[in-house]
């Protein structure tokens, strides 16, 4: 299917690696759970609703992600908020925002989001990355990358990590 698909512009040269595209349907009614993704992504929304809420990596500790069952998961829902089990989601700052039919939204690598559906709706997912991405952490090192942790103390706040690479990257 990646070969019936045009990359948007912006990532449409050969430094750029598409990891997956993912086709979705809904009849609406349909809610993800907030979680994080390890690559960068591009919803397109091709028909229908969507509203999106963003949370900046180092909010993680508010977001319960050290108790979610699953790596990259909170067990927290925004829309309906235990904040007597879950009372630091109470301080997230976090970002909302409404996609229509012919938007298409930029998701960062690992930045939280819950993403809801309206009505019926068609929508693509696409991940990638730069060639160049992952220069800015070290892999051998466990105590400097772990989603769950980011925003801990003692924890390299993320964007100062990701500042590690290169300015400008060619495409």
């Amino acid at each position: 299917a990646k070969a019936d698909f045009e990359l948007p512009a912006p990532i449409r040269c050969q430094e750029v690696r598409p990891q997956s595209l993912t086709l979705w349907m809904s009849s609406g009614g349909t809610t993800s759970v907030l979680h994080a993704d390890d690559a960068e992504n591009f919803l397109m929304l091709l028909d229908g609703r969507k509203t999106v809420m963003l949370v900046h990596q180092d909010q993680a500790q508010a977001m319960y992600a050290p108790l979610a069952e699953h790596q990259g998961t909170s067990p927290v829902h925004q829309e309906s908020v235990d904040l007597v089990a879950f009372p630091r989601f109470a301080n997230v700052s976090w970002l909302y925002g409404e996609i229509e039919a012919g938007d298409i939204l930029y998701i960062p690598h690992t930045y939280w989001h819950q993403v809801n559906s309206y009505d019926r709706n068609l929508a693509a997912n696409i991940w990638w990355q730069h060639l160049e991405d992952w220069r800015w952490w070290d892999p051998a090192n466990e105590k400097e990358y772990d989603l769950s942790k980011f925003g801990s103390a003692g924890w390299v706040p993320f964007d100062q990590l990701k500042s590690r690479g290169p300015d400008t990257l060619a495409c």
